[in-house]
């Protein structure tokens, strides 16, 4: 289950993820088809769009109907723009309404607020091999 949203964040994670994922499913693969059944695609990436978001704002978000229908209608049109999003504004867009841009901080791989000095590293200065040695590196010291 993916981690609860916080409070700022305008989409649930699995929102964010479902945006994305049906967009570069349906619209990855529409330049192998030379753009035939794109109207097809776009419409189904709508509705698609819309039911799964508002679903998930309503059930998970905890969303009332009206809202996590109209979450949805945003998402509908999102997924229905017949041109994958993924590295363009709109995907980014996505990425931070939902709270995906910290994904990282969830799974503890970076983010953190540490002051560099609280880390062993001088500001402005590369690390040295002894902050490498630490971690558990096999390299040795010249």
């Amino acid at each position: 289950m993916p981690p609860d949203r916080s409070p700022r964040s305008f989409l649930q994670p699995a929102s964010g993820a479902l945006i994305l994922a049906l967009d570069w499913l349906l619209f990855s693969g529409n330049a192998v088809s030379l753009g035939m059944g794109t109207v097809a695609l776009a419409s189904i990436g709508f509705v698609l769009g819309l039911i799964s978001v508002a679903f998930v704002q309503h059930r998970y978000g905890h969303d009332p109907m009206v809202t996590s229908g109209l979450k949805g209608l945003l998402a509908g049109i999102a997924v229905g723009i017949p041109l994958p999003i993924a590295g363009t504004a709109i995907g980014g867009l996505v990425l931070s309404l939902s709270g995906l841009n910290q994904w990282k901080r969830w799974f503890g791989l970076g983010g953190d607020d540490k002051p560099t000095e609280a880390r062993g590293l001088d500001e402005g200065s590369p690390p040295s091999s002894e902050n490498y040695s630490r971690g558990g590196s096999a390299r040795s010291k010249n």
